[in-house]
Order: C-alpha cells, then sequence, then structure tokens
C-alpha cells in the first residue's frame, strides 16, 4: 500500500514536471497553423481582444479577397474583371479571410508592404469552444454561413489598427 503511494505521489511530482503550453500559447500557434502564409513571427497585440501582429521575413505574393483603401473602405479585389496589379502596392492593404468550420474560427488577414517586407494583422474571431473559452471571444457560430453579417460587422469593427498603420506609412 505504501508503495501504491509513494508511486501515485512521484506519478503527480513528474506530471507536473512537465512543461505545458498554456492556453493562450496553443491558441496562438493554431493561428498560425490557419494562415495561408509562413511567418517570421506572429504575436499577440497588447490592448486589443483576438488581435495579432506578424512580420515576414520577404514580400508575400499570395493574391487578396479585398484591398483596403486609406479611408478603411473595403473593394472585392478577385472580380469578372482582371486585377489591375499583381503585387501589392505601399498605399493600400491587402485583405484575406480564412474560415476554419473545425474550428469555429474566422481570420481577418491585413497585410502591409514596407521595403519589400510584408507585415500586418491578424483578426480572429472564435466561437467559444470547451478548448478555448476567453472573455474575449464572441459566443455565437462565426463559421455559420447564415451569420455572415455579423462576422463581416465585426471584421469592420476589430480593423482600425490596419488603417491607422497604414495612414501612418502613407505619410
Amino acid at each position: 500500500m505504501k508503495r501504491t503511494v509513494f508511486y501515485i505521489v512521484l506519478l503527480t511530482l513528474c506530471s507536473c514536471a512537465v512543461q505545458r503550453n498554456t492556453t493562450s500559447e496553443e491558441f496562438t500557434k493554431d493561428v498560425q497553423k490557419d494562415l495561408p502564409f509562413k511567418v517570421s513571427e506572429l504575436k499577440k497585440v497588447s490592448n486589443h481582444d483576438n488581435t495579432y501582429s506578424f512580420r515576414s521575413d520577404g514580400y508575400i505574393s499570395l493574391l487578396p479577397d479585398y484591398e483596403v483603401d486609406s479611408e478603411g473602405a473595403s473593394m472585392i479585389y478577385q472580380t469578372t474583371f482582371a486585377p489591375t496589379h499583381h503585387t501589392q502596392p505601399s498605399s493600400v492593404i491587402w485583405r484575406n479571410i480564412v474560415i476554419n468550420r473545425k474550428a469555429k474560427r474566422v481570420l481577418c488577414i491585413d497585410r502591409l508592404v514596407k521595403d519589400n517586407r510584408t507585415f500586418g494583422y491578424v483578426y480572429v474571431l472564435q466561437s467559444e469552444t470547451a478548448r478555448y473559452s476567453d472573455s474575449g471571444t464572441f459566443h455565437w457560430d462565426v463559421s455559420n454561413p447564415k451569420l455572415l453579417l455579423n462576422v463581416s460587422d465585426a471584421i469592420e469593427g476589430m480593423s482600425e489598427l490596419s488603417v491607422e498603420t497604414l495612414n501612418t506609412l502613407t505619410k
């Protein structure tokens, strides 16, 4: 009996010694996996719920879903007409939307270019799940196509940081 108790205590101590990622670190890694391109750095932006900044060592050539101008107005990039340019000008934000239905997560990725390097922000809309429960998350299924209007409104409200950064770069 004493030996069994000793092994239980020993296993408990060993399991506590194993370092485990925090929920925040796991969430950041999962967000990084959802990105359609590789980034050099992805980190949480302080004072902005569910917003991450990223940078890349080079230019990311992925075509956008939308273009956002310095006023914050977005236009569909890929229309029936051919895009006017295939490389990102420094005067606009290129935006991509990524939907991970399994994780019930939507990413709004805003990319800016300076000195032929890409950087920007990732705005995360995450449905509440048992694995990631945060007071800053939304409590509705953001991956449900019927709630597209709500997702759009939420993204527009979150993207002020990208527009501010663009206006700072173009001055």
